[in-house]
């Protein structure tokens, strides 16, 4: 088990760890939804990370956030992304939301910036899941895909980093 720690993923991915942050949460989402073989997408996809992927009759979508400021300051940022998701893939109803942070309390409340978005996605029907950083440290990250974790955790070599080495020679 790999105990996550932003500042050793960020030292490890500093040349761009947003674009990894999106790389690690597509292997999460992957994993958790069976997708062996991945997901397509397009370059600069719209709203969402890819396509949307059909689960249980709901057409799931998910965005990677990776910020270094709070979540409140992203309203419009998250609000703008349900909107784009809504208009470019009508029939979405589920929308997973990965980000490296957590919202903060108001006086034991919900934000009213959290309020906000959770509002919008309610207007569009399109029910949000938060897989905020608390996410990152459950066993399903922690235990269950703890290579993966290791990967993006860890300033020391991982599996992932040797099987790369060795594609190398």
């Amino acid at each position: 088990m790999i105990k996550p720690n932003w500042d050793i993923f960020k030292a490890k991915f500093n040349e761009n760890p947003e674009n990894n942050f999106e790389w690690f949460c597509y292997i999460l989402f992957c994993k958790e939804f069976n997708r062996p073989f991945g997901i397509h997408r397009y370059k600069n996809q719209s709203a969402i990370e890819t396509d949307p992927i059909e689960v249980n009759g709901e057409l799931v979508g998910w965005q990677a956030k990776f910020y270094e400021t709070t979540l409140s300051k992203h309203k419009n940022d998250f609000i703008s992304m349900i909107e784009g998701a809504k208009k470019d893939y009508p029939g979405i109803s589920k929308l997973i939301i990965y980000t490296n942070q957590e919202w903060g309390q108001n006086n034991g409340k919900n934000p009213k910036s959290k309020k906000d978005v959770e509002d919008k996605a309610k207007e569009l029907n399109i029910e949000l899941v938060w897989k905020p950083a608390s996410f990152f440290e459950s066993s399903f990250v922690t235990s269950e895909n703890e290579i993966i974790a290791y990967h993006f955790f860890s300033l020391n070599e991982s599996i992932l980093d040797r099987i790369k080495e060795q594609q190398r020679h």
